[in-house]
């Protein structure tokens, strides 16, 4: 199995431990790697690895560490891997496959599992199961942009041809090289829309991701995009988001900014969960906030887990609760970092 076709690009940031897990997962691939380090420090490994790109950019913002690499990519195809992830590398070749023989579509993936070590033992579990089979398949890009807001499901990870995602990611920048935005729940909402604006998406039946489930990431200090597109505060922010997609968009149809600048503003702002599904979101981001409640998400995590068991079980794609040797490799990668 040959990946030169791909290149991974591992946005690293104060996690050495999780860094060095993942390029020995990854040393005996021929997977290009670019590897933008915002972190404190140097790795002090880097030159254990010399067949990947590493550049130490201290408390460089993720976007301009992104800006940095995106010369440098010189494949067809190209996704992230954060650095607590590991993006299997078969999966990615199914992914990579399946976009050499569709050129309408921009983008796929696979199925995904979360993974906690504990006490010595490694549990698995099935994740982003609610559109395990999701495709946006609509011919314009207007069309898959509503599609999407009727699914939760990020793309951010996908595999992604290199044409997109440069000519994407050049958009989120001023004319003078300032950012447009800096949060980064609205840069992977950027990614989600972008993405469709340039072809069609789909989620393949192949295992292609273990997420490692850490507390105090990102997703629980960043700004939420409901309060970004509602806040003056972060007016300025929120309106360089819609104009950046509304740039691709006119570009992409041949209309004009205006237009364009219209639609994305009513797809923003259509509610992406239905009214039940947002107000368990909300109690979940209440009960987290308060300790003597944090029994209510560990509980909740619990049943969601069960239930996502019961929904995968016999899905090779989910190999959760049997032995596969995708999914050895992971847990050898854990056992020994």
């Amino acid at each position: 199995m040959t990946l030169q076709n791909v290149t991974v690009i591992i946005p690293a940031h104060n996690r050495p431990k999780r860094l060095r897990r993942l390029l020995d997962y990854y040393s005996r691939t021929d997977i290009k790697i670019l590897v933008p380090d915002s972190s404190d420090h140097p790795f002090a490994d880097a030159e254990k690895y010399p067949d990947i790109t590493y550049l130490h950019r201290p408390k460089l913002h993720f976007l301009l560490k992104l800006k940095e690499v995106l010369p440098m990519i010189s494949t067809p195809y190209v996704l992230y891997c954060a650095d607590d992830d590991f993006a299997v590398p078969s999966g990615i070749a199914q992914m990579t496959a399946f976009l050499d023989e569709h050129p309408d579509y921009s983008t796929a993936q696979g199925h995904y599992l979360t993974f906690t070590p504990r006490k010595g033992k490694i549990s698995f579990y099935p994740r982003y199961i609610r559109y395990f089979d999701k495709q946006v398949t609509g011919e314009t890009p207007r069309e898959r942009l509503l599609q999407e807001k009727n699914m939760y499901a990020s793309l951010l990870y996908s595999v992604i041809r290199t044409r997109a995602f440069q000519r994407m990611y050049a958009a989120c920048f001023n004319p003078d090289g300032s950012l447009r935005f800096r949060n980064l729940f609205l840069a992977e909402e950027f990614f989600n829309h972008a993405a469709l604006i340039f072809g069609k998406y789909a989620t393949l039946p192949y295992f292609y991701s273990a997420r490692e489930h850490i507390t105090g990431s990102a997703a629980e200090t960043t700004v939420p995009v409901s309060v970004i597109k509602t806040s003056h505060k972060y007016r300025e922010e929120y309106q360089g988001f819609l104009l950046a997609l509304s740039e691709l968009l006119a570009a992409r149809e041949g209309d004009t900014l205006e237009d364009a600048f219209s639609f994305i503003c009513s797809i923003s702002d259509m509610p992406k969960d239905t009214a039940e599904i947002s107000g368990k979101r909300k109690i979940m981001e209440f009960t987290h906030k308060h300790p003597l409640l944090r029994w209510v998400n560990r509980l909740a995590n619990w049943r969601y887990n069960q239930k996502g068991l019961k929904a995968v079980r016999g899905m090779q794609s989910y190999p959760c609760t049997f032995s596969t040797p995708e999914k050895e490799e992971i847990i050898k990668a854990i056992e020994h970092s």
